[in-house]
Parts: structure tokens; C-alpha cells; sequence
């Protein structure tokens, strides 16, 4: 396998020859044990079902000054190993989960070697994409904490440099910071030096066991679990959608909207990735049909001084509430850039916690949700005055418009029903949209929600627009529901796929389920049978079956009878219950 780069002259293969694979080696400071930090107990359970999940390794390009050797890489990178403990640390699982700092930490720099021929940083690119689909080729183990590779020219130059990191060890702030730190060693030899000590994983741990800091965990646990009861159990569900088992990804890229973006914030004095997720919200809050959306997001957690440089997986996902309404714009991107804030406030929360309150919430809400990031800004900015005074003519930002791509890959299945993901605001605003099935939110319908996003991105450039003016340039009509869609607990409830819910899980009893019956929503009617003879047996089934039916929820109330009518839609026909209750 090989990619070809472009020298502006012809297009060349990037072909790799492995020629070396060094073993690294790097002393630290100190040996250690400890417990986890709250970062890390989050990315172990979420990691814990899945040894094979998508992000449990994250690959980046490191930057590489032109002409350095493998030797410089090996130089910075042993100082990043010796200066940041999660590099060294290896877990201990189980119910009282630990860390483990090692004294001396290893790693495998593999030197590939690209061919004769004149390389340069014009071909670090398209180098960089091969290197990185070259390291991934090779396994990964769950011990790995860091593995490096490096493709060379004839000369033993560097042209690109990538690494591999276990997300237990890092988070894409950290990411930020190595990236930073090593350019800095590279470029200047005189700072290859561990310096003074930091802030490591285990010093994390012993302040979050500070009373201070549990209150703010209780805070936060607080704050996500008011938000739960409130959580929608699928934002973006389409009817008669049936599953295909393609998960894929439709990646706007689009010079216009970060024109828009850049326009927006300096006016809102707001950061641009919230410009972004505010005009994400309004195209969903007007497809879908919702005016408050609860919905989760990453936090990177980095909001304290002693956390700006460290390196460890801090990052959580939180739950952001934003109420669409009837507001303008502007107003719409202030209030959803508070509503990061808030979210991001309370973003560092016990997990363990989290755990037993989802539980009964599940339970209680009789509702089966995902947790995993709906919406992922990886931009690391907050509103700064650089934006202040930009100023594009409106015929510059429509001009831009023909630039804008759209372009989609497959990508590994996730139990994320719909997830967007801020890459770059910077040129362009380089926004995708993740589909774990497309026979559920198929590629058009994804490609559509990113161009109105872009569209009312560019309209709101020139100035603040109205809510009736937003529903008209997002050029989108509402989901088409039939009566039997109804709007129950913050969810979109299809009453056929709660039959078909209700038939599965409690077979071979009659049921029948009714939106509403005497004021109460979501009333099931069934025959008791030896299986299920209460409301909390029923209620039971039908929550164990749910998993299965995206659009359904389990009834608020069970009406169990001795016998069925011949007419069972109606609800007076039934005879007089055995027993009635919520199951709750």
C-alpha cells in the first residue's frame, strides 16, 4: 500500500521501507502508586467493554522541524516520556482501579526510509497520511502507552514524525501540549530538558480527594444528573427508517462559514466553535422538532491554572442544554456559548456515581440513551479580540461558497446514533457528521444538515436574524411525523414501534398501547399471563427489550386484564383490570 504526493512537478509514490526500530528508554522523577483520577476512571469504564474501541489509541502527527534526524526525535521524545508520568503508567481494573507510575517508561521509535529522490516539507502531507496509516497497521496492545514512527529521506532527515497514544494516558488537550513541547525541543536542542516538576496524573488524584474538590464533584453529579431527566432518548429520528449496519461520515468543509464564523463571534463576543454548535442546534432544534436540546458534549476540563500543561486524560462528556426557542441568532449563540460554559463547569464528575443514577433514571424514565458525544469541538479556543474588526463583504463570503466540499467515508460502527465533530475554524470550518447506521439517518440526510448549517451560517453573517428568518434560510422543512409520532418526556415517541415493542417483550400476552387514556401518556393494556402478572414485571420486560427500539420508550402506565376484547384499540372495551401501576 502507498499514497502519492504532489511536488508541484509530478505525483510520487510515498513508499516505506522499515529499516530500524529503536528502543527508547527514559528515567523520571519518581516511582509510584496511587488511585485513578476521575478522567482516567471515565475513559477506563467507557473503554472497559470495548478493547478495540475507535479512540482507545489516538494517533497524531508531531511536527518536525525540516532537517532534524531520528536521533533529535529520539532526544525530545525521551524528555517528554521522562517529564509527563502518564507516559510511564500502566492501570491496575477492577472495583478499586489504580495507576502505576514506573520509573523508567519505554517505547518503540520505528525508522522508515522513503527512497532516493529529493523529499521536503512540500511532501510532509501526504508522508505524514501514510506514516500514520503505516503505524496503524501494526497492532497496537493495551499495554502501549506510546509508540513513534518516523519516515526519512536518503539522508537520515525527518520528513514526517507520528505517534501513537493510549487515550488512558492522554486526552487531545494533552495531545495539544506534547505537540507544542516537542516542536519546542526540536527547534531549540537547549530545551531537551526535563525542568521543573509538574502536575502528573497522581497529583490530580490526591487533589480530587480534597473536600473542596469533592463538593465540586458533587456539584457536577448534581448538574448531569438534572440534565438526564431531561435528556432526549434519540435527537434525530426519522420515520420509517430501518437499520442497514453502514455506519459512515460526511465531513463540510467551508471557507464561507468560517468567513460567517469569524463575523459572528467578533459581533456575539463569542468563542467561533459556539457560533458553530448554535447554528448546529437551530437546523435540528427546526428538523427535529425540539426547542430545548439536551444533548452530550466532551469537556476538556482544563479550566484551572495548574491544568493548563498537563498531560493526563482529564476530558469527560458532559450534557449541554440549550433552549432554541424563538431567539435571534446572536442571542441564540450567547445563550448556547453559556451553555458550554455551564456544561464545561461541571465536567469533571464521579463516574462510579453517574453509574447508579443513570441506572434509576433509566428505570424510572423507562428510557434507553447513549452517553457517547453528540457534539465534539476540537477546536481549543475561547472568544479572543483577534476576531474583533474582521470584516468580509458579502460577495466575498457568497464567492467563497463555491469552495465548499462535502466528503464522506465509511468509519467503524459507534452506538452513537448521530455525532458531530468540529475539527477546524481556522480557513475553513471543517464540521462532520458521524451516522452509527445509515438505513437510520441515511447520507442525504446528513448532507443536508451540514449545508444548512453552512447556509445559516453565511445568512447570519451580515447581521442578527429572527427566529422566523432562521427557520427560512436553514431551507429546511420539519421531520413529516404521522399522528401515531408523539411528543412524551422530551422524546419523540412512534406509537407502532411501541407496539411492536410491547409484542416482543411481553409474547404471548394481547397488548395494545394508547398515547393517552384518562390523562395519563403512554397507557399499555394487556392480558396478565404466568410471566407477567404486575406492572413491574411488565415494565421489566419491556425495559430489557428496548436497547433494540431507537424510537420508543416503555409505558408510563401497565393496565393488566384477565381476558382481551375483541376490540382491543379501544381502551373502554377492555374489562375491568386484575391490577394497574406504573412498574416503577
Amino acid at each position: 500500500m502507498s499514497t502519492s504526493t504532489d511536488t508541484g512537478q509530478r505525483r510520487r509514490r510515498v513508499r516505506l521501507t522499515p529499516v530500524d526500530a529503536i528502543q527508547v528508554t527514559a528515567t523520571g522523577s519518581r516511582a509510584a502508586e496511587g488511585p485513578v483520577t476521575l478522567g482516567q476512571l471515565n475513559t477506563l469504564q467507557w473503554l472497559e467493554p470495548d478493547a478495540d474501541h475507535l479512540a482507545a489509541v489516538l494517533r497524531v502527527e508531531l511536527p518536525v522541524p525540516h532537517g532534524r534526524s531520528a536521533a533529535d526525535v529520539v532526544e525530545a521524545a525521551s524528555v517528554l516520556v521522562a517529564r509527563h508520568e502518564s507516559l510511564r503508567t500502566t492501570y491496575i481494573r477492577g472495583e478499586d482501579p489504580r495507576q502505576v507510575v514506573a520509573a523508567t517508561g519505554t517505547f518503540t521509535l520505528h525508522v522508515c526510509a522513503l527512497g532516493e529522490g529529493p523529499w521536503g516539507p512540500r511532501d510532509r502531507p501526504a508522508v505524514a497520511v501514510r506514516l500514520l496509516a503505516w503505524l496503524r497497521e501494526r497492532r497496537d496492545t493495551a499495554a502501549t502507552t506510546l509508540r513513534m514512527a518516523v519516515a526519512t529521506d536518503e539522508h537520515g532527515a525527518v520528513i514526517a514524525c507520528v505517534a501513537a497514544f493510549s487515550h488512558l494516558a492522554v486526552d487531545f488537550g494533552s495531545l495539544e501540549v506534547l505537540k507544542r513541547e516537542f516542536a519546542e525541543m526540536l527547534a531549540h536542542p537547549d530545551r531537551r530538558h526535563v525542568g521543573e516538576p509538574r502536575h502528573q496524573p497522581l497529583d490530580q488524584a490526591e487533589l480530587e480527594a480534597t473536600p473542596a474538590e469533592r463538593r465540586r464533584t458533587r456539584a457536577a453529579n448534581d448538574y448531569m444528573r438534572e440534565l438526564a431527566w431531561r435528556q432526549p432518548r434519540c435527537l434525530l429520528a426519522l420515520p420509517g427508517a430501518r437499520e442497514s449496519g453502514e455506519s459512515l461520515a460526511v465531513e463540510l468543509l467551508s471557507p464561507a462559514a468560517a468567513m460567517a464564523v469569524r463575523q459572528v463571534a467578533a459581533r456575539s463576543r463569542s468563542s467561533r466553535s459556539s457560533v458553530v454548535l448554535a447554528a448546529t442546534c437551530a437546523v435540528l432544534a427546526r428538523r427535529t422538532g425540539y426547542r430545548e436540546l439536551v444533548f452530550p458534549s466532551l469537556s476538556s476540563n482544563r479550566f484551572d491554572r495548574h491544568l493548563v500543561d498537563f498531560v493526563g486524560s482529564l476530558a469527560q462528556g458532559s450534557l449541554l442544554a440549550v433552549d432554541v426557542g424563538d431567539r435571534s441568532f446572536d442571542a441564540l449563540v450567547k445563550h448556547t456559548w453559556a451553555a458550554v460554559l455551564e456544561g464545561s463547569r461541571h465536567g469533571r464528575y464521579d463516574g462510579v456515581e453517574r453509574g447508579t443514577w443513570d441506572d434509576q433514571i433509566r428505570h424510572e424514565r423507562g428510557i434507553h440513551f447513549s452517553y457517547d458525544p453528540l457534539f465534539n469541538s476540537l477546536v481549543p479556543e475561547s472568544w479572543s479580540g483577534v476576531t474583533a474588526g474582521v470584516k468580509h463583504r458579502p460577495e466575498e463570503i457568497t464567492a467563497a461558497l463555491r469552495q465548499t466540499e462535502l466528503r464522506w467515508r465509511p468509519v467503524p460502527h459507534n452506538g452513537t446514533p448521530v455525532r458531530f465533530g468540529l475539527d477546524e475554524v481556522d480557513g475553513r470550518v471543517r464540521l462532520d457528521l458521524w451516522s452509527a447506521d445509515t438505513g437510520l439517518v441515511p447520507r442525504a440526510e446528513m448532507e443536508s444538515l451540514l449545508l444548512a448549517v453552512e447556509r445559516l451560517l453565511v445568512g447570519a453573517a451580515g447581521g442578527d436574524l429572527d427566529a422566523s428568518r432562521i427557520r427560512e434560510v436553514t431551507g429546511l422543512d420539519p421531520i413529516a411525523r404521522t399522528p401515531d409520532w408523539v411528543l412524551v418526556d422530551s422524546c419523540w415517541v412512534d406509537l407502532a414501534e411501541m407496539q411492536q415493542l410491547l409484542d416482543e417483550a411481553l409474547a404471548p400476552s394481547t397488548t395494545r398501547i394508547f398515547g393517552s387514556v384518562d390523562g395519563r401518556d403512554l397507557v399499555a393494556y394487556l392480558t396478565a399471563t404466568d410471566a407477567v402478572r404486575t406492572p413491574e414485571e411488565a415494565h421489566a420486560r419491556c425495559l430489557a427489550a428496548l436497547p433494540d427500539h431507537l424510537n420508543a420508550l416503555t409505558p408510563r402506565h401497565y393496565v393488566l386484564c384477565p381476558t382481551a376484547p375483541v376490540d382491543v384499540a379501544n381502551p373502554a372495551a377492555w374489562p375491568a383490570p386484575l391490577i394497574t401501576g406504573t412498574g416503577r
